[in-house]
């Protein structure tokens, strides 16, 4: 009877093993369906982000970019939210797996604003100026309006330039210790790397007093004057570049005329003849100090001439003489004949290189947003314009996280 029922029951446990494998068989189908359609989702929606994140970044302000090389949108984080619920209903309507949780995006640390965020966009593009794929700067402009000139000097439209509150300004005295065993200012502006490259898009994309670069119409004409001195008008900054570049030139002057043993003597037998006695010698480097103004001074009129000026002068290139100095009879400027040297625009290329680098970068950015309201937008406000996004969005209670930027 035992031997009967063995095989029988041998069979019963075949069949339940069978059912067993065939129920975890089915689970494990399903299990990887879910968990490929997980996969499929999350995949999905990562690629459909980063191309509605490429979608917010093609609506990029035109005239800032064809203008001053730099990529900005318009838009608050609610706008930007506001297009991505767009993108996702027309992406996930109809799929029913599918539970879209809504998105928020932060657009802080992109702010135009930042004087970070530009710094990157002013590198890349100072790269590009000095090279053969440099693209000319757009002068194809239309002014917003008579009256904008008028507005951007108020107070309240100076106020809310990105540099309001930056003071800091250029130490002229240690320019002139730092050029005193110089031959050139290539001898001292030895900083490579993001600075130069700064600098070479300040000499693309604006204006000088000498220069300029056929940028058609702007607000200010001397432009990098504003950036080096950040005063509200051209002759105020045309001004002050004015005293620093005299300032410079006399100490460099009156180190020249204390070492030349000829006008140190002629300096001296004048002074004796003024204030005979021991006032002598005061007197002698009165004169002296004199003398090397009127030179600084006869310096800067040979450079906003076009002429050059050498570092150290010498024999050949001492312009003004010491009875000039004493009756004050020196109106025009006096060009020795020798040209060499410096120009204009290397000592503003110095005053740049010698900034401190926050403030430079502020004083671009107002240039940039003064002339976009005056030329293109009244309102226009960098604080408004973006150069990169984070977002993030649940989709089926996964979270993804994305970011862009040009």
């Amino acid at each position: 009877m035992s031997e009967g029922i063995l095989p029988k029951r041998k069979r019963g446990s075949v069949t339940v093993f069978v059912m067993i494998f065939f129920v975890t068989l089915v689970s494990m189908i399903f299990i990887f369906i879910d968990v490929s359609k997980k996969i499929a989702v999350n995949g999905s929606t990562e690629a459909l982000a980063s191309i509605w994140g490429n979608s917010i970044l093609a609506e990029y302000d035109l005239n800032l970019q064809k203008r001053y090389n730099i990529f900005g949108f318009y838009g608050f984080p609610s706008d930007v939210n506001e297009k991505l619920n767009f993108y996702a209903k027309e992406s996930f309507e109809e799929k029913k797996y599918i539970d879209y949780e809504g998105a928020s995006s932060s657009l802080y640390a992109y702010s135009l604003a930042n004087a970070d965020v530009m710094k990157k966009q002013i590198v890349k593009a100072g790269k590009l100026a000095a090279t053969e794929k440099f693209i000319k700067p757009s002068k194809e402009i239309e002014a917003a309006s008579e009256s904008a000139s008028a507005a951007i000097r108020s107070k309240l439209v100076l106020s809310n330039l990105p540099s309001a509150g930056s003071t800091k300004g250029i130490t002229t005295s240690k320019i002139s210790d730092m050029l005193k065993d110089a031959d050139s200012f290539g001898d001292v502006m030895t900083k490579a790397g993001d600075e130069l490259f700064e600098n070479q898009y300040i000499f693309a994309y604006f204006k000088d007093r000498s220069n300029t670069r056929d940028l058609g119409k702007t607000f200010f004409q001397n432009e990098i004057e504003y950036i080096i001195c950040g005063k509200s008008s051209d002759t105020a900054n045309a001004n002050s570049i004015r005293n620093k570049i005299i300032t410079v030139r006399e100490g460099l002057n009156f180190v020249y005329l204390n070492k030349d043993p000829q006008k140190s003597a002629a300096a001296l037998a004048a002074a004796q003849l003024l204030t005979p006695g021991p006032a002598a010698i005061a007197t002698q480097k009165a004169l002296l100090a004199a003398w090397a103004l009127a030179e600084s001074v006869n310096d800067y009129k040979l450079l906003v001439n076009n002429h050059k000026v050498p570092v150290m002068k010498n024999e050949a290139t001492w312009a003004i003489d010491l009875d000039s100095v004493i009756s004050n009879t020196s109106d025009e400027y006096v060009y020795t004949g020798v040209d060499q040297g410096q120009t204009y625009e290397d000592f503003l290329s110095l005053f740049i290189y010698v900034m401190d680098e926050r403030v430079r970068l502020l004083r671009i950015m107002d240039l940039i947003q003064i002339n976009m309201k005056y030329l293109y937008y009244s309102t226009f406000l960098l604080r408004e314009y973006s150069a990169g996004l984070r977002f993030q969005m649940m989709v089926n209670g996964v979270e993804h996280v994305v970011v862009k930027e040009y």
